[in-house]
């Protein structure tokens, strides 16, 4: 016999119990088996023993319930049984009420602390935005100093073949500091 089949017949079995008690009976041991867990479901059956013996116990209470258990929110409040059985869902009820005011301490942390959040947010977005600026700035700094070497260096050499014919010494100084002016920037394009 396995769960669903132990549920089933013992649905069966009270039948003749009022509505509400039915299904107040039906969901402490769906929880019950739910806590124990598929692995412990044989285990769970043979303690609890058959549908009918679990069926006539609840509806002897029934019947005197004066002397005997009811069902709660933490689960069947019977002396016949054991503590054991009543366990699971008094660990369940008090797991359900730490978990929304956990909930609830989150959000108010979240609220009171987002000021703050976002100011630091902010500011560690504002250094990285800069640290990036930095570093464009700089390859484009690089970038320029490569054109201005080159462009300067080839101009020199030009302007000093030119004032070679007019001024010699002139345009060998020319030449001088244009190859010097592209020797820099070719080296800066292979650092580069």
């Amino acid at each position: 016999m396995d769960r669903n089949e132990f549920m089933a017949q013992l649905e069966r079995l009270l039948k003749d119990i009022p509505e509400n008690d039915r299904k107040d009976a039906l969901e402490w041991y769906q929880d019950y088996f739910d806590e124990a867990g598929p692995e412990n479901e044989t285990n769970v059956i043979q303690e609890l023993g058959s549908p009918g013996k679990v069926a006539s116990s609840i509806m002897a209470g029934m019947g005197n319930r004066g002397d005997q258990g009811e069902f709660t929110e933490t689960g069947y409040q019977d002396q016949r049984f054991k503590e054991r059985l009543q366990t699971p869902m008094k660990r369940r009820a008090e797991r359900k009420g730490k978990r929304s005011g956990s909930w609830a301490l989150i959000i108010i942390l979240i609220v009171f602390a987002s000021p703050m959040l976002l100011g630091i947010g902010g500011g560690v977005l504002g250094v990285i935005v800069g640290v990036i600026g930095a570093l464009i700035g700089a390859v484009a700094s690089v970038l320029a100093a490569i054109v201005a070497f080159v462009v300067g260096g080839v101009g020199g050499v030009t302007a000093g073949i030119a004032q070679c014919f007019v001024h010699p010494g002139n345009g060998l100084v020319w030449i001088g500091s244009g190859m010097v002016s592209l020797a820099v920037g070719m080296l800066l394009i292979i650092l580069f």
